[in-house]
């Protein structure tokens, strides 16, 4: 009983903030041994994870998975940009979302889906690795060089689509043509046949990106062209009430 006592207070610790491990420790009024195997056993579960960054542990993808509403730490985040998200799939006729970093991983906080039979979608809560897809490399891109180069420390590149990123050169060279550009594109990086776009919403606490993604033969240059106004457009419009509001 004591230990899903603690797993509880934990979780509900974590719920507020992200906490290190010493803080864990003291709020809890646990030993060092005691605090080390509890957060070790609650990371394995995927009850929590640990920000390589900061050092801090918040809520894992299980929660996120488990919770009906894993993402109420960014509702003011969703609330400032759901109208503009939707305005985009109208526009674009394709699933938009909005994602923000995790660590070495990214979530998908909030999505719309495109209403065509044949679409790709993240879904929302989903968790994937940071450094693939057009949605993780623009992230990077908003970090600076001392966090990705931690960050790269503990990638993985397994391929596992037709258009993967293989080594650290090549996710550096796509980090600075994001910058350059003020955009990421993406082509089967982690999924055969499908495309994604993303540009960066600022004055926020972390990097947020909006992405757009499909069929990547609906993705020709012409329309990512068009599309690309529309969405720097509207996380302008969002990162200005971000702004306003915060």
């Amino acid at each position: 009983m004591n230990a899903i006592k603690r797993t509880g207070e934990t979780l509900k610790l974590l719920a507020e903030n992200p906490l290190r491990f010493t803080d864990i420790a003291r709020e809890l009024d646990l030993t060092k041994s005691t605090a080390h195997r509890l957060l070790r056993a609650l990371e394995q579960t995927e009850l929590i994870k640990k920000n390589p960054l900061s050092g801090r542990y918040y809520l894992g993808p299980l929660i996120s998975q488990l919770a009906s509403s894993p993402i109420s730490e960014h509702q003011f985040l969703i609330t400032c940009s759901i109208g503009e998200i939707r305005k985009l799939r109208d526009l674009s006729g394709e699933t938009v979302n909005l994602q923000i970093p995790l660590g070495t991983e990214r979530m998908c906080l909030e999505e719309i889906q495109s209403k065509e039979f044949i679409k790709y979608v993240s879904g929302k809560g989903a968790i994937y690795p940071i450094f693939a897809g057009s949605a993780g490399k623009m992230l990077l891109s908003m970090m600076n060089n001392d966090q990705i180069d931690i960050l790269m420390g503990r990638f993985y590149y397994v391929p596992s689509a037709p258009n993967p990123i293989k080594n650290t050169e090549d996710l550096w060279k796509e980090i600075e043509l994001a910058r350059k550009l003020g955009h990421s594109t993406s082509f089967g990086e982690r999924v055969a046949g499908s495309a994604s776009v993303a540009v960066p919403i600022t004055g926020y606490i972390c990097p947020v990106i909006l992405n757009i993604l499909g069929p990547a033969d609906r993705f020709t240059k012409d329309i990512i062209s068009h599309i690309l106004e529309e969405m720097k457009s509207s996380a302008a419009r969002i990162s200005k009430e971000l702004s306003r509001l915060s």
